[in-house]
């Protein structure tokens, strides 16, 4: 619908031309200075005020306070529900302008960023109820409990749920909060960072905190971009803050191989045998493959070193582990897996045996 005919339908709901010109370019700009609503619309700048605060009564809008006026766009729910009792034409013309409200600012097959950092939240649970492995969030209680319902129907399809929630000193959980059959684990940050979910190591969205002048959103449809996101999240928000909640039948299972590396390397080092079940990607036929079998080789740049317990930093470059299956040895990768046979998406530690001897002897 072009927005000729948005003007007309909003007019139909009894707006004026002024009125509907400064709403829609309201959407246009987000959060914006009164004056600058009529400069950009039709509305002459004597009367821009008027019309605002006579859309504001009639719930379109809400004005700010500042050392200027401000005017922003409300959540258009209400606004339209009258709109869209009148006929099939307006109730096109309302879901027009809940899209434009949602839509991102620029947006292409990549990378969209939004006005809102809301809108990012809203998208994220859209995507999880897509997620097919891993979920890795970071956010306050009040937004990992608007997620809840997706994440809880992703761990119902054996989605791996790792959160990460901002707690300031003093700060309890709300009453109502569980993270009982919606999380893998659950873990308490103390420093307040962005809402971050990653999906699937393809899907990003992210949002600033709340104490950022800034109000926006970043949307990331990418196989690249993730990995960086989802190593900031590994270091700076998940690997260094203790765990509250762990769920039992996930706590041996990695969704990345410098995690699993980290803590298996020793235990093989010290000559224990340790059977894993992985599920990956067959790099050669680009398809699902499960596979299970004993570690016989632990390998990264620079595994000469001491064997004392790394970090994650140490794992920075590349990392494989390799498995007798019985029939075949096959050497597992992790995100972005070229040369290995496998790209890991899970690895559960499935036994562990004293063995007879060093699995590297």
């Amino acid at each position: 619908m072009d927005r000729e005919t948005l003007t007309q339908a909003l007019e139909y709901a009894d707006l004026t031309s002024y009125q509907a010109d400064a709403y829609l370019t309201l959407l246009e700009m987000g959060a914006s200075p009164a004056i600058e609503v009529g400069r950009e619309s039709s509305v002459p700048v004597s009367q821009v005020y008027d019309v605002l605060r006579s859309l504001e009564s009639r719930g379109y809008v809400e004005t700010i306070e500042r050392e200027k006026l401000y005017v922003r766009p409300r959540d258009p729910d209400a606004a339209m529900a009258d709109l869209e009792s009148r006929g099939e034409l307006l109730s096109d013309a309302a879901e027009e302008v809940r899209e434009r409200y949602r839509t991102p600012e620029r947006m292409d097959a990549r990378v969209g960023v939004t006005k809102r950092a809301e809108t990012a939240v809203g998208n994220a649970r859209d995507l999880i109820d897509d997620a097919k492995t891993v979920v890795e969030v970071a956010g306050t209680f009040e937004q990992l409990q608007l997620l809840a319902p997706a994440l809880r129907t992703a761990r119902q399809r054996g989605v791996v749920v790792r959160a990460s929630v901002y707690v300031e000193d003093g700060e309890t959980p709300p009453e109502d909060f569980d993270p009982k059959g919606v999380l893998s684990e659950l873990r308490a940050c103390t420093i307040p960072g962005p809402f971050l979910v990653v999906i699937d190591r393809h899907r990003t969205c992210f949002a600033p905190n709340s104490r950022s002048d800034e109000d926006y959103g970043v949307l990331v449809y990418d196989r690249i971009l993730p990995f960086v996101f989802h190593w900031f999240y590994l270091t700076c928000l998940w690997n260094l803050y203790p765990s509250v909640y762990v769920d039992d039948r996930d706590q041996f299972i990695y969704v990345t191989m410098e995690e699993l590396v980290r803590d298996c390397r020793p235990l093989w080092e010290e000559g224990y045998e340790l059977g894993v079940a992985v599920e990956g990607i067959d790099i050669a036929t680009d398809t699902e493959i499960s596979i299970e079998g004993t570690v016989v080789d632990v390998s990264f740049l620079g595994d000469e070193r001491d064997p004392s317990r790394l970090a994650l930093s140490d794992l920075g470059s590349y990392k494989n582990i390799t498995l007798d299956t019985g029939d075949d040895t096959v050497v597992v990768g992790g995100w972005g897996a070229v040369y290995e046979d496998v790209e890991m998406r899970t690895i559960s530690l499935v036994d562990i045996d004293i063995g007879a001897k060093p699995a590297h002897l």
